[in-house]
């Protein structure tokens, strides 16, 4: 598995069913997205197990909510924080929004913010923003150089990033990655940094 000097992670939900931790760690994989909430109401039935698990193994852990555009940010930013403990060390709190779905709850952007606005307050971290240069460019083209970015591209050598950023800070290259320990195909991410880099980004102490 990874050997190529890259810190390599992965991301998991329920549909990649119970994972060994301790064989992904081994495996050489650094850090790892589980997904928690959905909207305004949805839980991950495995967040709780998943999110633990991974750090027993000693695999940096986060935590991400998928953005429904028809419900209210605040209140997907207060179903977020009701479930989701992050504690020093762990990586910052992610947003994925890739699709538009109606009728669109207020103001996009506006709801985006606010949403985004809470749960810095709270983590004391800006939020990652998961996305697709596609989907951005189309239904964003909204401008958050604070938050950094986790792009999703398949296929190429680099990816190609929205406009309003300047770099990206994950990259998800594929969604079809065999990992020991995980019963089906995972995504795989990069970080594009280095240790010191990553340990940078965490969440701090108090």
């Amino acid at each position: 598995m990874p050997k190529d000097g890259k810190l390599h992670g992965i991301d998991t939900s329920h549909h990649n069913g119970d994972i060994d931790w301790h064989r992904v760690h081994n495996s050489g994989f650094v850090f790892a997205f589980v997904k928690a909430t959905d909207g305004l109401d949805y839980l991950d039935p495995t967040f709780v197990d998943h999110f633990a698990k991974a750090q027993k193994a000693g695999i940096l852990r986060g935590a991400y909510h998928f953005y429904e555009t028809n419900d209210d940010g605040a209140r997907q930013a207060d179903w977020f924080i009701k479930n989701v403990t992050l504690e020093p060390g762990d990586l910052p709190p992610v947003v994925d929004i890739e699709r538009i779905k109606p009728p669109v709850a207020g103001n996009l952007h506006e709801q985006f913010g606010i949403f985004l606005t809470k749960l810095e307050q709270h983590y004391g971290r800006h939020p990652i923003i998961y996305t697709g240069r596609k989907f951005w460019e189309h239904a964003m083209r909204e401008h958050f150089p604070r938050n950094q970015l986790w792009i999703a591209e398949y296929g190429v050598d680099e990816p190609t990033i929205p406009v309003e950023w300047a770099d990206w800070s994950f990259w998800q290259y594929t969604e079809e990655l065999t990992v020991p320990g995980v019963p089906t195909a995972v995504d795989g991410t990069y970080f594009n940094g280095d240790r010191k880099s990553l340990r940078a980004i965490l969440i701090p102490a108090k």
